[in-house]
């Protein structure tokens, strides 16, 4: 049951970051990466918690749950280096031959 409730914090945090700072379009796969690295994390933790301590609420589910969601995101994030590796290698090479002219 605590695994949820932090979870739920960390999400509410997360999209009250993104109403506050308004990121950019392009960034939101690296900001989505991000949260589910801090649900992984925060899962990790507790989870490691629950074993150390003995506490029986806190269950391996919440783990595995955003084990899932890290894996389901990390090929949307390489994606985006790709394209982003594409887009700068593009920009600097524009720039070398105007240095060049």
């Amino acid at each position: 049951m605590l695994a949820s409730w932090i979870w739920g914090l960390v999400t509410l945090f997360f999209l009250l970051g993104i109403k506050l700072y308004h990121p950019v379009k392009s960034t939101l796969p690296a900001v989505l990466m991000g949260w589910t690295c801090s649900i992984l994390i925060v899962s990790f933790v507790l989870y490691l918690d629950g074993l150390l301590s003995g506490f029986p609420a806190l269950s391996w589910e919440p783990l595995v749950l955003s084990l899932g969601l890290f894996l389901f995101c990390l090929p949307i994030y390489n994606r985006y280096l790709k394209i982003n590796k594409g887009h700068k290698g593009k920009h600097s090479n524009k720039q070398s031959d105007a240095r060049a002219s």
